[in-house]
Formats: structure tokens, sequence, C-alpha cells
């Protein structure tokens, strides 16, 4: 086993898993199952905070996982700030941010730590995250989403056009069995450092939901870290636990449109940026009026690429 990371005190657990809820009981359930199966290999503290689901998903956590700290909201914070304030009561020497939806395999989460500390430059890992069928989630490596690349794989044409330009987004560029670096990886399964979290900061709270992870980690790779991608490890990643029948939470369906263009103004400076930021959110705007007619349901085609998108 590698030497533990200097950081935090002796008598820190190894990993603080940091788990955002939102009516998803059974998911929950399952998630926090796959980790109790884990606890004679690593040390941890598990953190649910939930965003005030008004359903059974924190009795139901409380009742099951008595060993698990669960907070109960009074309202929606979305997942950028629920996160931050699991974070900064955690003790780990590693942080853990991990959806409801996910299962870890048994001896996944050992093994994924030590990957961690075996490569101090590494700041953000993320296994292979898979579909209940074991489908690649191709949000799991991903680049800066261009304008062309986020077409590309919101259409599906980045299944047929296969370049560089096309497949940016999904990083095409790196097989999905072979271990390399990103420029992000999803917020479903984003295992950090503590020293690295704490010298970067914990996720911009500007978002309420979606690109805080893709933001967090260009945060990373600034600071000199690397994002890194190791396929040596599957984990489930079921996605869209939090919709029902089809359809998005109202302040997620809200997010979903507009997180892009604020993306896009902060990470590319410059009059071309805001340019592009503009075009971005003038057409998320549309988009987001048109799929309130529809009450946010997603349609097949869509839905899949929600599946690969959620966070």
């Amino acid at each position: 086993m590698p030497p533990a990371p200097e950081n935090t005190s002796p008598d820190s657990p190894d990993v603080s898993a940091v788990i955002v809820s939102y009516r998803c009981e059974q998911l929950l359930i399952d998630c926090l199952s796959s980790l109790e199966a884990q606890r004679d290999d690593v040390a941890m503290e598990v953190l649910v905070v939930d965003n005030d689901s008004r359903d059974g998903t924190v009795a139901a956590a409380r009742e099951r996982f008595p060993w698990v700290d669960v907070e109960a909201l009074t309202e929606n914070l979305g997942f950028a700030r629920a996160n931050n304030r699991a974070i900064a009561r955690s003790r780990g020497r590693a942080v853990l941010v991990l959806n409801p939806d996910t299962v870890l395999p048994p001896g996944s989460l050992r093994a994924c730590l030590d990957r961690l500390w075996a490569e101090p430059g590494i700041g953000v890992l993320s296994p292979r995250l898979v579909d209940p069928a074991g489908h690649l989630d191709r949000r799991c490596k991903r680049g800066f989403p261009t304008l062309w690349s986020s077409f590309c794989y919101f259409t599906g044409l980045d299944r047929r056009l296969t370049g560089p330009r096309s497949t940016r987004y999904t990083f095409g560029t790196l097989p999905e069995d072979r271990a390399g670096d990103v420029e992000s990886v999803s917020g479903a399964f984003m295992l950090m450092p503590r020293r690295v979290l704490d010298e970067v900061g914990g996720f911009d709270e500007s978002y309420f939901m979606y690109a805080e992870d893709m933001d967090l980690c260009l945060r990373v790779i600034g600071h000199g870290y690397r994002v890194h991608y190791w396929p040596a490890v599957d984990v489930v990643h079921i996605g869209g636990g939090s919709n029902v029948a089809g359809r998005r939470p109202p302040e997620a369906n809200a997010a979903y449109f507009r997180t892009m263009g604020p993306f896009y103004r902060k990470h590319r400076p410059g009059l071309r940026g805001r340019v592009m930021a503009v075009v971005i959110s003038v057409a998320a705007e549309a988009m987001y009026l048109a799929s309130r007619f529809g009450a946010g349901r997603l349609s097949p085609h869509t839905a899949q690429r929600e599946t690969d998108a959620t966070t």
C-alpha cells in the first residue's frame, strides 16, 4: 500500500465520501450499501446532504445506515452548494464526491485510493463509469465543450465523425480502456486529495447544477495538477436518478439550459469568449422556453444524452 499522504490529523479517515441526494430513496440505499460493504478495506466517513427531498429518502438513510452523517436541508441548495457544506465538515485525507445513483463494486474504492496516492500529481481521479448494462458513461472522460464537439455529442454525430475536433467533448482521442489525463470527469465520481481541494477551493456555487464538475476540474489543472481517467475499475452510474417519469425537476431543468453561457464567460475570456457566451445563452434560453411547454419531458433520444450528462 502506498504511504499515507501528508495532511489532516493521524486519526483522519482515509476518505470522506460526500453524497448529495434528492428524491432518490432506493438509489441512495443501494449506493450506501455498496460503500458499507467496503468499510473493512477503507476507513471512511460518509456525509449525505439531502436537498429537501420531502419523501422517504432521509428517513430510510438514517434508519438503514446509522453510521452515516445525514443532513436534511429545508431548501434545495443545488449540487455545488450542498456538496460544499459536506466538504467543509469532512475530515478525510481524500474527498470523494459521489452521486447517489452510483454503485461501487467490492474493492473498487481501495483500488482508486491506492492509485490516487501512487501519483502525487493527480488532483482528480475517476474510474470508468458504466451503466447497469456495462456500457460506458462517456461523461467520465471529457475535454472542454467547444460548440462543435457539444453539437456532435448531443446529436450523436460524434459516433460517426471520429476526429479529435468532433469528439473533444468526450475526449475521443483516449480509448475507454486506456488510462490517461483528461480535461474533466463527471461529478458522479470525483476522488480528490484533501490538500488539492483545499488549495483549489470547492465547487463554484454560482452553478446550481451542471458544469460545476467541469469548472472544478479546469481549476485543478490551472493549479498544476492532473485530472486522471483510470479504467482499471468500473463503477455503475445509473444517471438521471432524480428525474421522475422522464421529467427534470424545475430547478434542474432551468440549470440544464442556462449553465453553459456563464461557464464560457468564465473559462474563455476575451472578446471571442464573450461573443460565444452570448450566442450560447440566447440559444439555450430559446431551448429552455421550448422545454417548458413539455414540462421538461425528455424524448427517448434526449433521455439517453441526459443519462450521459447527469452529474
